[in-house]
């Protein structure tokens, strides 16, 4: 399969549901000599596993900013449109491990953590981004992914890299993404909004 066809057409065949397993959340090798500083910057969501951040399938035009000061610590914006409306969220960013960002969000005295680990970079062109929940009441754990590039579109070099490592890679299932939609109708902004609650807990 090429990888145009995995970014531009697995949306029809993918599940609009999160993406769960049986038992608790596998290990990962991450990306090898992580530079935080050179992940800063714009990146453009070309793909990604469904998630209640993003209302489902429905975020379009998903854009994440990365904001970084000094060695381990920063702030990101994350945004993406439905129906006109850009939704954004901030929060703080702190490197915690190898290539592992915690990201916390702050609403009314509450905070909220997320883990991001890249998995695969070259800084200038594409990133694998991936997280983890586990759930011990049901030992299952939900699975998140982004691919994502420095610009709208993703050139074909990089395109071949990151559909190389999905088909190498055992964690990572190509099937569950789906892909984003950067066309000038699903940028099109009507409405600014910033989250000010948590979309699911």
């Amino acid at each position: 399969m090429h990888c145009y066809i995995l970014f531009a057409l697995i949306v029809v065949a993918s599940a609009s549901s999160d993406v769960i397993y049986q038992g608790p959340c596998p290990s990962v090798k991450p990306q090898q000599n992580f530079d935080f500083a050179s992940y800063q910057g714009t990146w453009y969501e070309i793909a990604r596993y469904p998630n209640a951040g993003e209302e489902g399938t429905r975020g379009k035009c998903t854009i994440a900013e990365y904001f970084i000061h000094g060695y381990d610590s920063g702030r990101v914006k994350n945004s993406h449109v439905v129906d006109g409306v850009r939704s954004f969220i901030e929060g703080d960013l702190t490197l915690v491990g190898p290539a592992r960002i915690r990201l916390t969000y702050t609403f009314d005295g509450r905070s909220k953590y997320s883990y991001l680990t890249v998995l695969d970079t070259d800084y200038v062109n594409y990133a694998i981004g991936y997280s983890c929940k586990y759930f011990p009441d049901g030992n299952n754990h939900q699975v998140f992914s982004w691919i994502k590039s420095r610009n709208p579109t993703m050139d074909p070099y990089s395109r071949a890299i990151v559909e190389n490592y999905l088909k190498k890679s055992t964690i990572l299932d190509a099937n569950k993404y789906i892909a984003n939609d950067f066309s000038s109708a699903a940028c099109q902004t009507y409405i600014f909004r910033t989250i000010t609650e948590f979309l699911k807990d």
